[in-house]
């Protein structure tokens, strides 16, 4: 999906949580980062979290430790 994003065919990724997402924070920070330089737009349904909007990076990172922490994460 990131390769279809990248490719201009995705402008949008919905998904559950920041948990389901990526592996850990780093993976989901790259991947946040490399999507908003591509103008793609990912919204966490759970967290109500908008990676367009100017607060979206720092939520994401604060959340993503958190999870990565508690062991909510997927594998």
């Amino acid at each position: 999906m990131i390769d279809e994003c990248m490719a201009g065919r995705i402008d949008m990724v919905i998904t559950k949580s920041i948990s389901r997402f990526a592996r850990n924070t780093l993976d989901t920070l790259k991947y946040v980062r490399q999507l908003k330089e591509k103008g793609v737009a990912i919204f966490f349904e759970k967290e109500s979290v908008n990676t367009l909007d100017s607060k979206g990076e720092f939520l994401i990172t604060l959340l993503g430790s958190l999870a990565q922490e508690s062991g909510t994460t997927v594998r």
